[in-house]
């Protein structure tokens, strides 16, 4: 639906429903607004988050709002970067997209959150802003992001870069992938009559070089070919 992006305490923002990021063991996350939510919902929420002890990377719950000025609190853990081949993009999708259909289930339209990973989770900052207003922008919420710092804020305003090819990995079926850096990988059909390129989120052994040796080169005019149809892809 639509999306803000605002500097403000998350306890100043008039929603629905506030957010609040998690670690797997249930201790709220150590963002600023984080810690904000947590104060004001004092002791019970506290025992709140012990008395359920466990939420699964990706998954959201919604729980009491206890002192908070909200109708309703979700509670969301959002995923830590590993190695940029575990998956870890998806898993960020997936969150925003639990958190947004929960909040809808609950009936609620506006959401005050922070960005998910986006902070001493060591994602990538670009990637992590452009997953969080991207899924945003598609949920049917309104959606009120908050800065947890000034250099978020700043980051939230620079028009998302599309990844670089950093190698030619090999090819598969019908298709060559190659090393995007950002932990991406570009998926571009290699059929002249279909110009389909896209991003995966993740890296399957079956597209490795190597895995099976009698897989021929594919010659350097078509790696041209396919880079340039990469560089006039739009996002």
């Amino acid at each position: 639906m639509s999306y803000i992006v605002t500097q403000e305490n998350i306890l100043s923002v008039s929603a629905d429903a506030a957010v609040l990021a998690v670690e797997i063991g249930l201790e709220s996350a150590r963002w600023p607004s984080c810690l904000a939510l947590e104060q004001a919902g004092g002791e019970d929420l506290l025992g709140l988050l012990r008395e359920k002890r466990f939420l699964a990377v990706g998954s959201a719950v919604e729980a009491a709002p206890c002192a908070l000025p909200y109708g309703h609190l979700f509670l969301v853990c959002a995923p830590h970067w590993l190695t940029g081949k575990a998956n870890e993009l998806l898993a960020l999708r997936r969150c925003y997209q639990n958190l947004f259909q929960l909040a809808l289930e609950a009936g609620c339209r506006s959401l005050a959150m922070p960005f998910l990973s986006a902070l001493y989770y060591r994602f990538p900052r670009p990637e992590a802003l452009y997953i969080a207003m991207d899924e945003a922008a598609k949920s049917a919420l309104s959606v009120t992001f908050i800065s947890d710092t000034p250099e978020l804020f700043a980051l939230s305003k620079v028009p998302y870069r599309k990844p670089e090819i950093l190698s030619y990995v090999g090819w598969y079926r019908d298709h060559a992938i190659f090393e995007l850096d950002n932990g991406l990988f570009a998926r571009v059909d290699l059929r002249p009559e279909n110009r389909a390129v896209d991003m995966i989120p993740y890296f399957e052994a079956c597209y490795r070089r190597g895995i099976d040796p009698t897989q021929p080169d594919l010659p350097e005019e078509e790696l041209c070919r396919l880079r340039t149809l990469y560089e006039a892809w739009e996002i």
